[in-house]
């Protein structure tokens, strides 16, 4: 498949990635992601593979404690919970 920055575009998008372009190095980030989350690379094929990855890293569900309610927090003593 003849990859265009167009289609790796559209699909990154879809996939809620966005994609910018600047000479010739590509930036991929979620979308409305922070600096810190950002990827760049010159290959517009591992712009794809990478920010479909990102993706689905995104839609993965957080490991850890769930945290608390807003009823426990509020009734909470604990000062150190806001």
């Amino acid at each position: 498949m003849n990859l265009t920055y167009k289609t790796v575009q559209a699909r990154l998008r879809k996939a809620g990635i966005s994609i910018r372009k600047k000479g010739e190095i590509h930036r991929i980030n979620l979308v409305g992601g922070q600096e810190n989350t950002a990827y760049y690379t010159t290959s517009l094929q591992e712009a794809l593979d990478r920010g479909l990855a990102m993706a689905k890293r995104a839609e993965e569900p957080q490991s850890g404690a769930p945290a608390k309610s807003r009823e426990k927090r509020r009734n909470s003593t604990d000062p150190s919970i806001g």
